[in-house]
């Protein structure tokens, strides 16, 4: 059912995607490397939030551009799909989470891991402009008593498969895709950003149920590429 409700939410968002394609896109955030001038002092204090992924892995489709064309494509990936969503824990993108907050306390003294009041899609919205996020997290200074706060945010793992319309493009690639950033809790500005989007082509046969090994191993990889990726960007 849980898959059921994916597909359905894919398709809607789908549909807006068509609606508004004809929309000037914002330019893309880039990378911004850890300011180590804005955090000189060993004493700030750090908060740390992990915003673990909404749904269980699964095959994350791109391109299947019209309803009958995800139908096609999300047969295709059905089987992969159920091993995914059965065998892939969480425990791999706990590591990132514990990366992260041995990095930051490395840095400073006073590190800890912080709840928020509210999900992140539900708080204020912040103006539309590079160095800063779309949400306002200026508010929560005093009531987590931080001065910078850093999201983990892991949105899709996996695997990820492109198609032109209803036919694939290449084989599904093991696939992990999130967000890394800090806040100066003072100005709402960046500190730190970092995107992550790591696929990694499985070896050798790919088709191979019900246990799919060489796109499990490919998802195990992309999660070590993206460990490394945040090692680099501290």
């Amino acid at each position: 059912m849980k898959a059921v409700h994916n597909r359905i939410t894919y398709l809607v968002g789908l549909l807006s995607i068509l609606i508004l394609s004809g929309c000037t896109a914002s330019p893309p955030q880039p990378n911004v490397s850890l300011n180590t001038n804005l955090l000189a002092r060993e004493d700030v204090k750090v908060g740390i939030y992990y915003a673990a992924p909404e749904d269980k892995a699964t095959t994350h489709i791109w391109g299947a551009n019209c309803l009958i064309c995800y139908g096609v494509a999300s047969a295709l990936t059905g089987g992969l799909d159920t091993h995914l969503e059965s065998t892939i824990s969480t425990e791999e993108l706990d590591a990132i989470k514990e990366l992260v907050h041995s990095k930051y306390s490395a840095r400073f003294n006073n590190v800890q891991m912080v709840d928020l009041p509210a999900p992140l899609k539900e708080m204020k919205d912040f103006k539309d402009q590079l160095g800063f996020p779309e949400k306002d997290f200026r508010g929560l200074r005093e009531s987590l008593d931080v001065e910078v706060l850093v999201i983990v945010q892991i949105g899709s793992h996996g695997a990820y498969r492109s198609f032109s319309n209803y036919i694939p493009n290449g084989d599904p690639q093991g696939y992990i895709g999130g967000l890394l950033y800090s806040v100066d809790l003072n100005t709402n500005a960046y500190l730190q950003y970092l995107s992550i989007d790591e696929k990694v082509q499985p070896t050798g046969e790919w088709d191979e149920p019900p246990r799919y090994p060489s796109v499990t191993t490919a998802y195990y990889q992309a999660v070590e590429n993206a460990k490394q990726k945040i090692e680099k960007s501290f």
